[in-house]
């Protein structure tokens, strides 16, 4: 009687493992890694890339400025940041001898690095994609330099 109580507890207790046994061990696939998703822009002329928080990707569009926009601001180039018809932020690009005419235009300068000022239009309003001075801080890279590095 005792042989036959503990075959079946052994029997018992063989199939509650089987049972439990997580997912991916008995020659499942694993489940596939998703990438991260990021945010970038590049302005090859002043020589940057832009890059936004994950929140913007997918979301949030850029439009290079026209340039009659480019004319009144100052700037040689410029992007706004767009979710729909609403402006995120607005970004302008100059030389260091066109800094002025960026600042005349209500512009705030954000980086400096070899001759090219990058400035951030301080009218726009992101909403909930607005950036938070930290990642504004660090989302200019300039070409073999590190996120945020202002050379005077």
């Amino acid at each position: 009687m005792k042989a036959i109580a503990i075959v079946m507890l052994l029997s018992l207790s063989a199939t509650s493992v089987d049972a439990q046994t997580p997912p991916g061990v008995h020659k499942e696939a694993a489940p596939t890694p998703h990438p991260m998703k990021r945010f970038t822009w590049r302005d090859e002329a002043a020589g940057y890339t832009f890059v936004g928080p994950p929140r913007w990707a997918g979301r949030v569009q850029a439009v290079p400025l026209s340039s009659k926009a480019l004319a009144a601001s100052g700037a040689t180039s410029g992007v706004q940041f767009r979710d729909g018809d609403r402006v995120v932020l607005e970004l302008l690009a100059a030389d260091d001898g066109r800094e002025k005419a960026l600042l005349t235009a209500g512009a705030t300068e954000l980086s400096r690095s070899s001759g090219h000022v990058v400035a951030v239009k301080t009218e726009a309003r992101g909403g909930e994609l607005a950036l938070t001075a930290d990642e504004l801080a660090g989302a200019v890279q300039w070409d073999g330099g590190t996120a945020g590095e202002a050379a005077r």
